[in-house]
């Protein structure tokens, strides 16, 4: 075992993750506070990085924002198990124009293309109510949309010819190794620890909460990375571990609490005893 170096708290038996690292989460919290779409880059395929991914990308689709994750290289059957593979591609369309225009969709009637002498013309057809569009409101991308906010969990270097998308964009550098990047509008580094044990801690400074999903991936990958919490390790990556355990446990629906029907009337009077008439028989059994 090689232990690295770490401090935890147990206050009556509850885990705080949020008081076990120092992370500076301020100016990410500030990224996803107006953010409405994420991009989340793993330049190198490994169980951990694409176990944190998902994880990442699936509490952030539930919060509302529109999210995709890239990886260059394909996953395989070892990588089943994990929540959120639809949100995974292994292709990244760094060539694609994109044309953006700012008008009322209800006032499009038609868009198509024709082709004028080999030069492209793209044709917005408008209603007839509709005003005029102002070229000051159309906006030209010659790389594919930037989401609002993108995360990249390693070296840039790792992408290859796609290594140039972090030049646009607001990223948030998140690293195991003590690494400044000129492009990162954040970064965020804990040295030596594995990806997985990095989000279970963000997330929930961060203010999410883990959910089975997320936790499940994180728990995989943090098994995985560690060889079952042999290797690299530290007391936060156990505690790492009971978070993600505790947070993959569905709890059962809470049983509602038994309501007494309050009695409206008490009979009082007093039960006449049994009297019997005179000559009648009693029956003895």
């Amino acid at each position: 075992m090689s232990p690295r170096s770490g401090l935890f708290e147990l206050n009556n038996n509850n885990i705080s993750p949020t008081n076990m690292k120092n992370y500076n989460v301020d100016f990410i919290k500030n990224l996803l506070s107006t953010a409405k779409s994420a991009l989340i880059v793993s330049p190198q395929l490994s169980m951990d990085s694409i176990s944190a991914s998902l994880a990442l990308a699936l509490t952030l689709k539930k919060a509302g924002l529109s999210v995709k994750v890239y990886c260059p290289q394909k996953t395989d059957q070892n990588y089943s198990k994990l929540s959120g593979l639809d949100l995974l591609s292994d292709s990244y369309a760094s060539n694609d124009l994109t044309i953006s225009i700012s008008h009322p969709l209800d006032k499009i009637d038609q868009v198509s293309y024709n082709d004028d002498n080999n030069l492209l013309n793209l044709v917005v057809k408008t209603k007839a109510d509709s005003p005029q569009i102002d070229s000051n409101n159309i906006t030209i991308n010659n790389q594919s949309s930037s989401a609002d906010v993108c995360f990249i969990l390693g070296d840039e270097t790792g992408l290859g010819v796609d290594s140039q998308m972090v030049n646009k964009g607001n990223w948030v550098f998140i690293s195991p190794t003590n690494v400044q990047k000129a492009w990162a509008k954040a970064t965020l580094v804990d040295q030596d620890a594995p990806f997985c044990e990095i989000f279970s801690f963000l997330l929930p400074m961060l203010g999410y909460t883990l959910d089975p999903d997320s936790a499940k991936n994180l728990l995989i990958g943090l098994r995985v990375s560690t060889q079952s919490f042999s290797v690299n390790v530290s007391p936060e990556t156990f505690t790492a571990g009971s978070v993600c355990l505790r947070a993959t446990q569905v709890q059962p629906p809470q049983a509602q609490p038994l309501t007494s029907t309050p009695l409206t009337s008490v009979e009082t009077s007093p039960v006449a005893k049994f009297q019997p008439s005179k000559g009648s028989d009693i029956p003895l059994s």
